[in-house]
């Protein structure tokens, strides 16, 4: 009887072995992914400017189906709800102002909604071979230094078009993206590029006008090239941001490492297009005669539980370094969170950074510290945002938990701001001479 009964499990997965693929297979293949958020923010302002607080709960689950043939179809959603916090709405009796980033871990687009805060994140179909893939929907992108996710809220940047990633296990790497929708960081929204650019603060013109160009580029989309040569010690990345209608920015990036040391440089230049020429001055997104140029450099060391870097980033006085806050944030050597570049020219930035890693349990202690010259407030020509020479100290927290509880982290990261020039109240609300306080909580799985 037990052999009997053998050579009927065994025919049994013969069959299994041997049919035909099936529908059903793409599924029964397919895995989940996402993760659960919990992320608490306080933004304590100096003496009796009103503080604000907020706690916000979320997470993100993504489907992906199996491989047929190559083809796979992906789809994940995001969502968020306010748990606890103080009224955002409440207005400072000094400024008349409110809540700025309590606001951007919900919809600054909606301010006020904070349970209807889901967003389809991704929806996409995508052909593999071998390493490489091309890829059609809404998508995650790969990184690059202007166009990224910055997944430093509770929703982060979402991007809509065609990708191709090739890779065929040489030192060359291309990525190839045509980019024609959005749904930027903290919204729910998806939005054409006409639609996204000029969506959020558009700051002043170099003359001191307020700047007002939202919906007068009708754009129809960004091109992305990033090309990658790495070989031993040193590595290239070469990436050109055509965005239709505004701007071309080139980004070049080179590293080369010796023992212990890392050497990185970055130049980027930015050159208008004559679309911009038609329209009155207030509405245009940047001046004929503007050429952003940036050079950035970075001196790194590392042992196996240090790491220290000194980074010096300088704004050329050709014209403002310009890149849709709708679409991405800058990432030079000196970038931090709550500091850009953008916006800015004729600036020079000085960050030194130090951290500290111990393997078990997994644990980083990382203090940056960050001096902004050059920005005077009320001189908009190289200043669109109207921002001060400041002061920066960023001190980070992370500790990842292991075995049964692998996939959770912690992060804590203590912020403190201040102008160097001009402290009254108007000037610095929640725009420096803060401290504010990020308790990240976070489960991938």
């Amino acid at each position: 009887m037990n052999s009997i009964n053998l050579l009927a499990q065994s025919h049994t997965r013969s069959q299994e072995t041997n049919r035909d693929f099936q529908l059903k297979d793409v599924f029964n293949e397919a895995h989940f992914h996402g993760h659960i958020r919990n992320y608490f923010m306080n933004t304590i302002n100096r003496g009796g400017l009103k503080d604000y607080y907020a706690n916000a709960t979320g997470g993100a689950v993504g489907f992906t189906t199996g491989n047929y043939k190559g083809f796979e179809i992906g789809v994940k959603g995001i969502f968020t709800f306010r748990t606890f916090g103080n009224d955002l709405g409440v207005h400072d009796a000094i400024t008349g102002k409110n809540a700025k980033w309590e606001y951007e871990l919900f919809d600054v687009l909606n301010k006020g909604n904070f349970k209807d805060l889901d967003r389809l994140e991704e929806l996409f179909i995508r052909y593999r071979f071998g390493e490489s893939y091309l890829t059609y929907g809404k998508m995650a992108t790969e990184y690059t230094r202007l166009l990224n996710s910055s997944d430093g809220r509770m929703k982060p940047f979402a991007h809509r078009g065609g990708w191709a990633h090739l890779d065929f296990n040489s030192p060359h790497k291309l990525d190839l993206g045509w980019i024609n929708g959005v749904s930027p960081r903290a919204t729910t929204e998806w939005f054409s590029m006409e639609e996204a650019i000029g969506l959020f603060y558009n700051g002043y013109q170099p003359n001191g006008e307020e700047a007002e160009y939202h919906e007068h580029y009708h754009s129809s989309g960004m091109a992305v090239l990033n090309y990658q040569f790495n070989k031993e010690n040193f590595t290239v990345n070469i990436y050109d941001f055509y965005l239709d209608k505004l701007t071309n920015t080139i980004w070049t990036e080179a590293h080369y490492s010796f023992k212990n040391f890392d050497l990185g440089m970055q130049y980027v230049y930015q050159n208008p297009f004559h679309y911009s020429e038609e329209l009155s001055y207030e509405h245009r997104y940047v001046q004929p005669d503007e050429n952003g140029q940036v050079l950035s450099s970075q001196l790194g060391w590392s042992s196996k539980s240090w790491n220290f870097s000194f980074a010096y980033t300088h704004a050329f006085d050709t014209g403002r370094f310009l890149f849709p806050k709708e679409l991405g944030r800058d990432h030079f050597f000196t970038s931090i969170p709550r500091s850009r570049l953008e916006g800015m020219g004729n600036t020079d930035v000085y960050t030194l950074k130090a951290e500290y890693h111990m393997p078990f349990p997994d644990f980083h202690l990382g203090v940056a510290l960050q001096q902004v010259e050059g920005p005077e407030t009320g001189d908009f020509k190289f200043n669109k945002y109207n921002v001060d020479e400041s002061f920066q100290v960023n001190s980070h927290l992370r500790i990842d938990a292991y075995d049964f509880f692998e996939g959770l982290s912690f992060d804590l990261l203590w912020i403190y701001r201040e102008n160097q020039n001009y402290t009254d109240a108007q000037s610095i609300f929640n725009k420096s001479n803060f401290n504010q306080i990020n308790f990240v909580t976070n489960f991938n799985f």
